[in-house]
């Protein structure tokens, strides 16, 4: 391996690439679809500097992204209560 923390850089990425999805998307993919890159990162097959590169290309990206959106500066906290609610109610009770 190499001589960096390869799984937290590894989770760098895949946060990373959520966010860029929020930005863009609107939506959040658990089931990451570069999995297979994001494994290669946390094998440490990449070179530090290069994947520190990569990252901070990537949070101007997503930096870009987010004052181009239409998303709201807060969540809808009411909104995300009932959800919650709901979704323990479903889980519970069936």
């Amino acid at each position: 391996g190499k001589n960096y923390d390869s799984k937290n850089l590894m989770h760098t990425f895949r946060l990373l690439d959520m966010a860029e999805e929020i930005a863009r998307d609107h939506r959040i993919t658990v089931r990451r679809p570069n999995r297979d890159e994001l494994m290669r990162i946390r094998r440490g097959e990449f070179e530090y500097d290069d994947l520190i590169a990569r990252a901070e290309e990537k949070i101007a990206v997503i930096e870009t992204l987010f004052d181009q959106s239409d998303l709201p500066e807060v969540p809808d906290r009411k909104g995300l209560e009932a959800a919650l609610v709901e979704i323990r109610e479903r889980w519970y009770l069936n």
